[in-house]
């Protein structure tokens, strides 16, 4: 290999590759998140090494390195993906990794301008897209609620009612009955603020015991 091609076909998408997971990684970083500048660098070089390193290997070809890399990259946003509380956190980072690591596999493979277009389209989505969300409102939440009452079938019929009032759709529905006491098990998923009217909606009810968000 002559020293020209070796800044076309092999420093060039590296440097491509690089570029790109520094500027996507520089936005994770001023947002404040986790996998931010190096984890980001990181994912799309290694991309594009493998990429350019499996051209040496007999009979390797593109496409089967790209399929293990993709394979890997779901490891690693599996790993930053978190849930607590019916809220789950890291979605975006690891939807970012698997970005990323196309980005690199595109600049590996000398597709600059589609490199460059998905950079820009990954910025516009963790920006513009951010504001629009914020704009349309809050997230919403799984949570599931332990009610704790006396067996009583209109306690049970009012807080299907209190459901309805606060429009929310439930989820699954499991009682445990000892000692004529009820313990109603049931989960749905809205707005922090729906959820705060129904806590409400039950607070209110005398017949009820306890009521406790696991």
């Amino acid at each position: 290999m002559s020293f020209s091609e070796f800044i076309i076909d092999t420093l060039l998408p590296l440097v491509a590759a690089a570029t790109v997971g520094l500027t996507l990684g520089f936005e994770r970083e001023l947002a404040r998140k986790p996998a931010g500048l190096r984890t980001q660098f990181l994912i799309t070089l290694g991309t594009a090494i493998f990429v350019l390193a499996g051209r040496s290997i007999p009979g390797m070809e593109t496409g089967r390195v790209a399929a293990n890399v993709v394979t890997g990259l779901g490891f690693l946003g599996a790993g930053v993906i978190l849930q607590h509380r019916g809220t789950v956190r890291g979605l975006t980072t690891a939807a970012l990794i698997w970005v990323n690591g196309a980005l690199g596999l595109a600049a590996a493979t000398q597709e600059y301008v589609l490199a460059g277009v998905g950079v820009g389209l990954a910025l516009a989505a963790l920006r513009v897209l951010a504001l629009i969300e914020k704009r349309l409102g809050e997230k919403w939440q799984i949570l599931e609620y332990q009610i704790t009452t006396y067996e009583n079938e209109s306690v049970v019929q009012a807080i299907h009612d209190a459901l309805s009032k606060c429009r929310l759709q439930e989820g699954p529905l499991a009682y445990e009955r000892q000692d004529g006491v009820t313990r109603m098990h049931i989960s749905f998923c809205d707005t922090p603020t729906r959820h705060r009217e129904f806590l409400e909606q039950l607070r209110k009810m005398s017949d009820v015991t306890d009521v406790r968000v696991l």
